[in-house]
């Protein structure tokens, strides 16, 4: 096991007796709609999404790599399916210079509309852009020519549109290898997502998460706090970090679609909470997931979750096994500066 640059903080004896808890916050998350891996070809033939993915997915293991070793911590989600309408073309106001687009919602394909402006990168002038749609996908052209494009969904994250809508978690994974797991197909949980959505006619988007995780231990004869990234001191191995996030996810999204292996990972989650308090005193895990950017692809919910854009639960093992509590003091004390 690899030594963190600040190992020695977890053998003081200051911070080693105290009793702890872990304080757990998204640091980064990746998004990708997965139509574009098993469509790839759809926007052109020069046009490989697919291989982009891919290719984003491998640069991200080898930047998270080169710095601290991190496990990434996915939400395969699915959501309201958003298509664009062919048949109403974009229309453009000259007095207030923004465009109506007009999309389909769900199977129903609810008719629905919003308005747009459009800013030029360089001059930073609104304009009036060609446009080209196909039902997933939207192509722009400017002044000078240039294209550029935007599947659906990557177009209403961007222009911040409010539909009403959010990404319904159905499975939690962990994995070190987020360019092919479960980006490569061959995954149970994805194709049991895939078929469950698939009759609810819904689009599958999976996220792929980074978290930070700090320990922190007050030792209140000494008058000291101690807050410890555990990537720094690695206290804690990563694969081992990864899979106590993965299945405190698992059991507070709780989604009907995961019952397959609950009682083997409930075991597991357990086993590792009592590692945790029997030989790093570390007695409760906080967490808060949260985006800096709050939009409605930030707003998740599932089969047991209403909704919400913040996500804030406290673990722990209790006489009765796993203790999945909504709220969180610590985060609560940070929110107020304590």
């Amino acid at each position: 096991m690899n030594r963190g640059i600040f190992s020695f903080i977890s053998s003081n004896p200051l911070y080693a007796a105290g009793d702890k808890e872990w304080i757990i916050g998204l640091d980064k998350c990746h998004r990708y709609w997965y139509d574009l891996i098993v469509n790839p070809g759809e926007v052109a033939d020069y046009f490989d999404t697919r291989e982009l993915i891919v290719d984003y997915l491998t640069n991200i293991k080898k930047e998270v790599e080169e710095h601290l070793e991190k496990r990434f911590i996915y939400f395969i989600c699915s959501r309201e399916r958003v298509r664009f309408n062919v048949d109403k073309k974009p229309s453009y106001n000259p007095f207030t210079k923004k465009m109506k687009i007009h999309v389909l919602i769900g199977e129903q394909r609810k008719k629905r509309s919003f308005k747009c402006t459009f800013v030029d990168v360089k001059s930073g002038r609104i304009f009036r852009p060609v446009i080209k749609l196909t039902e997933k996908y939207i192509t722009m052209m400017d002044a000078s020519g240039v294209l550029t494009t935007y599947s659906v969904h990557d177009f209403l994250e961007y222009l911040n549109i409010k539909l009403g809508l959010d990404s319904r978690v159905e499975y939690v994974g962990c994995t070190k290898n987020p360019h092919t797991r479960p980006t490569n197909g061959a995954h149970t949980g994805l194709s049991d997502v895939q078929h469950q959505i698939a009759e609810e006619k819904r689009d599958a988007l999976i996220y792929f998460n980074l978290f930070k995780v700090i320990s922190r231990t007050r030792n209140t004869n000494a008058s000291v706090v101690f807050n410890v990234a555990n990537a720094m001191s690695n206290e804690i191995p990563p694969t081992l970090e990864g899979h106590i996030i993965e299945k405190c996810f698992i059991f507070y999204f709780d989604s009907k679609n995961q019952n397959r292996n609950k009682v083997k990972e409930r075991t597991e989650l357990e086993g590792n909470l009592t590692k945790l308090a029997t030989r790093n005193k570390i007695k409760e895990i906080h967490i808060n997931y949260e985006f800096d950017k709050v939009n409605e692809y930030s707003t998740f919910s599932s089969s047991n979750v209403t909704a919400n854009t913040r996500h804030r639960f406290t673990v722990k093992k209790d006489k009765h096994g796993v203790s999945i509590q909504p709220g969180s003091t610590a985060f609560d004390e940070l929110d107020r500066g304590l």
